[in-house]
């Protein structure tokens, strides 16, 4: 135990003597963090100017384009066909959604009465999309309420639906009284999204820099002269083991008390903290040691292991919800350990969850750590 104890000291001391550790434990990702957070948080100032054009001018219509109306995020600008087309070609707007005509026959098909023509690149036009798609979930409900009232009591469902509108203000004070328990969640976006996202990223940069180590060692000859004292293979994977996984949790402890003190996250209770925070280190250490085991150099370690972070952190939510990504990159996105991660700490900080709610993330990313370990220290040579 002495060994392996000597082994895990060592490489944690030489860690934190390199200044560039600490930059890219704490500074780096408390960065990006604040610069993402504000760009894209709550409060941030940030707005979308969007035409609208309503092509069937009835109830309907001017219930959803009220519904538009409230999203913070795009600043819609009502304006006939020809001056969206103007607007947008002289780039006063960065795109037009139209309601098209036949809303009630499209909506009773289950079909989408909206169309967004984004501005030429308009990188984010999935956003803006996504914030449109979500304003018509709400119709959505309604007009399914409306159908199914309309069969018991024998009325059309275009006229419940305008008695649901006209009392929407009833049925939402209603939701909210039966919906509200006291507590107080913060939404998972803007610094709190950025703060768990970031963390993740740069953690799992950390443990590649670090797991790196394994592979300086057997070219400088360490473990050659290790292995003259009474040493065996087993103290000295495990010594190396412990010391990333030590240092991987004092990185994460000390973004959770920045991040708390400087941006004001809530990270939510520190029991089921704890158990995500170890099931995901053991899966990212895992995963660093398994690349290592693969390469020859250095260097192939950096970058083979920084295609694979960013790429899955891209897939797994990291920098932006799922929900904004095609629904097949959805479906691959369960097979990357971030996407589990980021749904725990969804649980935790955005739903104010406790060790029951974030079992099953928790234990898919015990069996990436798993899967990991066995490939990485099943290949790992030490001579």
């Amino acid at each position: 135990m002495k060994k392996i104890l000597t082994i895990c000291l060592f490489e944690i001391k030489r860690t934190f003597k390199k200044k560039s550790s600490i930059v890219l434990m704490l500074g780096m990702p408390l960065l990006f963090t604040f610069l993402f957070g504000s760009v894209f948080g709550k409060d941030a100032d940030i707005t979308f100017r969007i035409a609208l054009v309503d092509e069937e001018r009835s109830e309907l219509s001017t219930g959803i384009i009220q519904k538009l109306m409230l999203d913070e995020m795009i600043s819609y600008e009502l304006v006939a066909s020809g001056e969206a087309e103007e607007l947008l070609a002289n780039k006063e707007v960065q795109g037009i959604v139209t309601l098209e005509k036949g809303i009630a026959h499209k909506l009773r098909n289950d079909e989408q009465p909206i169309s967004f023509q984004p501005s030429p690149n308009m990188a984010t036009a999935p956003l803006v999309k996504q914030q449109v798609n979500q304003a018509m979930q709400a119709i959505d409900i309604y007009v399914a309420a409306s159908q199914v009232g309309s069969s018991y009591f024998n009325k059309s469902w275009e006229s419940i639906y305008e008695k649901l509108n006209q009392n929407e203000g009833m049925i939402q004070a209603w939701t909210e009284q039966r919906t509200n328990d006291g507590s107080s969640k913060n939404p998972m976006m803007g610094i709190s999204y950025s703060s768990a996202g970031f963390s993740i990223m740069f953690v799992m940069i950390m443990m590649l820099s670090m797991t790196g180590t394994l592979i300086e060692a057997k070219q400088d000859g360490i473990w050659s002269r290790l292995f003259t004292t009474p040493v065996t293979r087993f103290q000295v994977l495990l010594g190396y083991f412990l010391s990333f996984f030590i240092v991987g949790w004092i990185q994460f402890f000390l973004l959770i008390a920045l991040s708390s003190a400087m941006f004001d996250v809530d990270w939510g209770s520190p029991a089921a903290l704890l158990l995500l925070i170890t099931s995901l280190l053991l899966c990212v250490v895992g995963l660093g040691m398994a690349i290592a085991s693969f390469v020859k150099t250095v260097e192939q370690q950096n970058a083979i292991g920084t295609f694979v972070i960013i790429s899955t952190c891209m897939l797994g939510g990291v920098y932006w919800p799922i929900s904004m990504v095609p629904d097949i990159m959805q479906k691959i996105a369960n097979f990357v350990p971030q996407t589990w991660a980021m749904e725990g700490f969804t649980m935790l900080i955005a739903e104010g969850g406790n060790v029951g709610d974030i079992i099953m993330p928790t234990i898919i990313l015990l069996g990436f750590a798993v899967a990991f370990l066995s490939v990485g220290l099943s290949r790992m040579k030490v001579a």
